[in-house]
């Protein structure tokens, strides 16, 4: 009998539950009626983007390869995507970011399976890397990408970084192969592959350069996508956001809530690798002394103060807060959603603006912290591990 109770009463939460996400949905939704939207170049999208970094596929469809997501986490993961790209679908938030470094081509597909032949607008990149040495490379990489997603044509098809990977470099061998790849970058739109192209981790020298390359072409660069935030603001975020203005380019932003340090979620984070962020210390994300970083007593806190008494204000959560400064600095902001919840929060973070006082003083706060986010020891923010070391980039360049 107890056990009959028991069943009855998960039964009965799981009703529970399921009807209070659908009217969370139906609310947002109607709310997104006037949804916030945008272009990148000729492709009209959501101020709000799906980053796909943690979908991962299950394990008998993973490769042992080296990529930028690995997890042994189980079939419900995968089922939790597909079931999260129902409900961003419903709320029309169709704009996903993915790349061929994710899960190693595993993440294109799972994105494929994922959104069901809905009318997804799929951003993707090509990896630099030293044996892909000319415009074939990304003419090839570009099909390779479209098959696993499923598209005859790609919508955005970006290149992940600057040719920074180098090993020859401690023997004092550089090749840089930048201008080929964007060269690739128009053989992509030439041969109707793409519909637009972009950047990502471009400073406001190598992204005018690129601009100017592509419009010698005839083509346009639709969009930059770095790291920007409240923690990111300092490190050529903002110049190269003007710059990205200036030229017509949309800036999309990865990293927008600090890997969770602007949610009010890091009050309760423990032993976590963010933890020196959160109340202050010394904090080692590499090797060398300049990896080496000191955060002020407290920590992030005061800003999370911040977030939550404007978002107290707007009846909005912090996340949704900062999400929003980054939408009315006028990027669009690539939020990692894994699943319902994490959705439901970021389509908040639409369809209203912080005031111009709210900005000021959020960005106010950020200064007196005394740090910005750089990352943590394997998800460095200027910065990727790669076979024989780490290679770095800048947006000061």
């Amino acid at each position: 009998m107890t056990q009959i109770c028991s069943s009855h009463r998960i039964m009965i939460l799981t009703i529970v539950s399921f009807f209070l996400e659908r009217i969370s949905c139906i609310i947002i939704q109607e709310r997104s009626q006037t949804l916030d939207r945008t272009n990148i170049g000729t492709l009209t999208v959501p101020r709000l983007g799906i980053g796909t970094i943690s979908w991962v596929p299950a394990p008998e469809k993973q490769l042992f390869v080296p990529g930028d997501s690995f997890t042994s986490s189980r079939g419900s993961a995968v089922r939790e995507q597909q079931r999260t790209a129902r409900a961003a679908h419903e709320l029309g938030l169709n704009f996903y970011d993915t790349a061929e470094r994710y899960s190693v081509g595993g993440g294109e597909a799972l994105l494929r399976d994922a959104v069901e032949n809905n009318e997804a607008v799929i951003a993707t990149k090509f990896t630099p890397l030293p044996w892909r040495r000319g415009v074939k490379s990304v003419v090839d990489a570009c099909r390779a990408s479209a098959e696993r997603l499923g598209v005859s044509c790609i919508d955005l098809y970006q290149i992940h970084m600057p040719d920074v990977v180098q090993p020859g470099r401690a023997f004092g061998y550089v090749e840089n192969k930048d201008k080929l790849y964007w060269e690739g970058l128009a053989r992509c739109v030439e041969l109707g592959l793409v519909k637009e192209v972009g950047v990502s981790n471009y400073g406001s020298r190598s992204l005018t350069e690129c601009y100017n390359f592509l419009q010698a072409r005839g083509i346009k660069l639709a969009s930059n996508q770095i790291h920007l935030s409240l923690l990111a603001r300092k490190q050529g975020n903002l110049d190269t956001l003007a710059t990205a203005n200036e030229l017509g380019i949309v800036t999309l932003a990865y990293y927008p809530l600090a890997r969770g340090l602007l949610t009010s979620s890091v009050r309760t984070k423990k032993n976590s690798a963010l933890q020196h962020y959160i109340q202050g210390g010394t904090g080692i994300i590499g090797f060398s002394e300049k990896n080496r970083i000191q955060i002020p007593q407290g920590g992030v806190l005061p800003l999370i103060d911040a977030l939550e008494s404007i978002g107290f204000k707007y009846d909005r959560t912090a996340s949704q807060v900062a999400l929003n400064w980054i939408i009315s600095k006028g990027a669009i902001p690539i939020v990692g959603v894994t699943n319902q919840k994490y959705l439901l929060d970021a389509a908040g973070a639409l369809d209203w603006r912080l005031s111009s006082n709210d900005i000021a003083f959020l960005e106010q706060t950020s200064d007196s912290l005394g740090f910005e986010f750089r990352g943590t020891f394997f998800k460095r923010t200027d910065s990727k591990f790669v076979g024989y070391g780490v290679e770095s980039w800048s947006l000061c360049d």
